[in-house]
């Protein structure tokens, strides 16, 4: 009796599967529990009879005293531990790795001369292991290890190819390549400590490096494939019954449960629409390219949620961009009523969208990506009212003239009210997407809750904006724009036409404050509301917002873009820290 074995997982795997569950603790729900324990339990399952058959035939030897002695079908007690801690380290490395993706963007046609292809390599790479376990001796191990997982490979791969070969290639390599490297080093300072031994009749005995022999670097290869294939898997099923959900027009939205979601995948006939698949994976890269606090938030985001948000985004980018990218005023206000009528169409006859606005026989059509975020938006779960305040935010913008000396920001009310138009309807239209998928919860269930909780998320969304204008000082002056309050400069001997001229004035840092101060008020008297959202919202929601803020504190510590006019950008480690505390103290 000995401890050798129980020292690896002391040594090694435990303090390695502490590190990566604390890494990951904040963002791990429930679904992600149930994905892991689905991947244990699958692997002993696949493992324990496997394995029995390699100790009972002395393919695999422990030295007496490097274990305790305590066996379940022959198999050390360490060695079935073994299975389970390297199935949560792989899962833990993979979640982490693919939390930021958008699941359903991969849901792509399927590739059946692809699936074939890789169906026959996969039976002949079968094939060739029944053939070395046919001649045995040297070839009993790798044989065995080839026949045992091939055919769990195959299963695998006949139910996700299509979407495993959209999955994005550099996640899975690094969720395979770095739990082998990692146990292929335990292994080869153990095996040369004697621990454990592949014995030599049954082996090649070709070595790589010193104590590792070929089978056993294909063993922990396969193994690691297994499992992160084992995930892509699951989340092919997930993100079958996202995209099934984002798509209904229903306005109550209930996540099926995760054995149901399993089931629905393997009976259900249900394909994904190309088009709005594309259409969410132009809002996706939109998303990227815009704003990165906006993405690393909506990460945080689960299940068709998380897309309902990012189509709603997405129309807020496109409208905005539309408008300010115009050749001149007239155009931008076009923009303005195309969009107000096909709001008003979407909303009144969904079915028949898009209508004439966009036909050919208009003089000015709507641009088709104007009517692609609008076709997508899920308008059974909106309110039109919150997306009609946006456009009213639009028209304010329009009203800037420098050469006629127009500015409509005079008092702070003038911004506040402008704050409200942009940012607090898009607040309350995510909060509105809350109530649809959360409908048993308090939030959605008591009005008069509701109505503090949105309106404190109408104030974060003000402060939300407040720190975009302190941010774009300069940015905005380049197309001459000003958003801070007139009488605000004028009290340090300013007025609009000076920003334009110089919007780097050292006077403006005093103003900058007043209007990072203004958004710090906002934030922090409507944070305490925001507890009572639902725990899968609250956390991702602070995320969001502390992001933002956190751009407001770079600027009191005097960051500023490298180049004048460019928008000024969080190191990533700094977003992501934001996040990592946002998530782990929602409560």
């Amino acid at each position: 009796m000995g401890f050798d074995y129980v020292l690896v997982y002391v040594t090694y795997n435990i303090p390695l599967a502490g590190l990566l569950t604390l890494v990951y603790w904040p963002f791990m729900t429930r679904l992600d529990w149930q994905k892991i324990s689905t991947l244990v339990i699958i692997s002993l399952v696949a493992t324990i009879p496997w394995d029995s058959y390699l100790v009972r035939h002395r393919i695999w030897t422990y030295t007496p005293n490097g274990v305790t002695g305590w066996t379940l079908y022959d198999i050390p007690l360490e060695e079935v531990f073994f299975f389970i801690i390297q199935t949560y380290n792989t899962s833990l490395v993979y979640l982490i790795l693919t939390r930021r993706l958008v699941l359903p963007t991969y849901l792509g046609a399927v590739a059946r001369k692809k699936t074939l292809t890789g169906a026959l390599i996969l039976l002949l790479v079968i094939v060739i292991g029944l053939i070395t376990l046919y001649f045995g001796e040297h070839f009993t191990y790798l044989g065995l290890i080839i026949t045992w997982a091939g055919p769990f490979l195959l299963i695998q791969w006949l139910f996700s190819s299509g979407f495993v070969m959209a999955f994005p290639k550099m996640e899975l390599l690094a969720a395979v390549a770095l739990p082998t490297l990692f146990l292929w080093i335990v292994d080869t300072i153990f095996i040369n400590q004697g621990t454990w031994t592949v014995e030599a009749p049954t082996k090649l005995g070709i070595q790589l490096w010193r104590g590792m022999d070929i089978e056993e670097v294909l063993f922990f290869l396969i193994t690691n494939i297994m499992i992160v294939f084992g995930l892509v898997c699951i989340d092919y099923a997930i993100a079958m019954a996202t995209c099934e959900i984002a798509q209904s027009p229903k306005a109550v939205q209930r996540f099926p449960s995760y054995f149901r979601v399993l089931a629905q995948f393997v009976t259900n006939k249900y394909h994904p629409d190309k088009r709005f698949v594309t259409n969410l994976e132009m809002a996706v890269e939109r998303l990227v390219a815009s704003s990165q606090s906006m993405y690393m938030g909506s990460a945080m985001f689960q299940g068709p949620l998380r897309i309902d948000l990012i189509l709603l985004y997405s129309f807020f980018r496109v409208a905005d961009d539309l408008v300010d990218e115009a050749q001149d005023t007239e155009s931008a206000r076009r923009v303005i009523e195309q969009c107000d009528q096909l709001l008003e169409a979407k909303f009144s006859h969904p079915d028949l969208f898009p209508f004439s606005p966009s036909s050919k026989e208009a003089k000015h059509p709507a641009p088709p990506e104007l009517i692609a975020a609008i076709g997508n938006l899920p308008t059974s779960r909106l309110r039109l009212e919150h997306l009609k305040g946006l456009l009213e935010g639009f028209r304010t913008d329009l009203s800037f003239s420098a050469k006629s000396g127009s500015f409509p920001f005079v008092t702070e009310s003038d911004l506040d009210t402008y704050s409200y138009h942009v940012a607090s309807t898009v607040a309350a239209s995510m909060l509105a997407l809350v109530v649809h998928h959360f409908p048993d919860h308090q939030f959605a269930v008591n009005v008069f809750l509701r109505r503090r909780v949105v309106d404190a998320g109408e104030r974060m969304a003000q402060a939300l904006q407040y720190t975009n204008v302190a941010r774009d000082i300069a940015r905005d002056a380049a197309i001459n724009r000003v958003y801070l309050p007139t009488t605000w400069l004028e009290q340090q001997g300013l007025g609009p036409a000076d920003v334009l001229a110089s919007p780097t004035d050292f006077r403006l840092e005093l103003v900058r404050d007043r209007v990072l101060d203004r958004a710090d008020f906002l934030s922090t008297s409507a944070r305490d509301e925001i507890k009572f959202l639902p725990k899968e919202a609250q956390g991702p929601f602070l995320a969001t917002v502390d992001s933002y803020l956190e751009i407001g504190v770079a600027l009191r510590r005097g960051m500023r873009p490298r180049t004048l006019g460019d928008k000024l950008r969080l190191p990533s480690g700094t977003r992501l820290w934001v996040v990592y505390r946002a998530m782990a103290l929602r409560q």
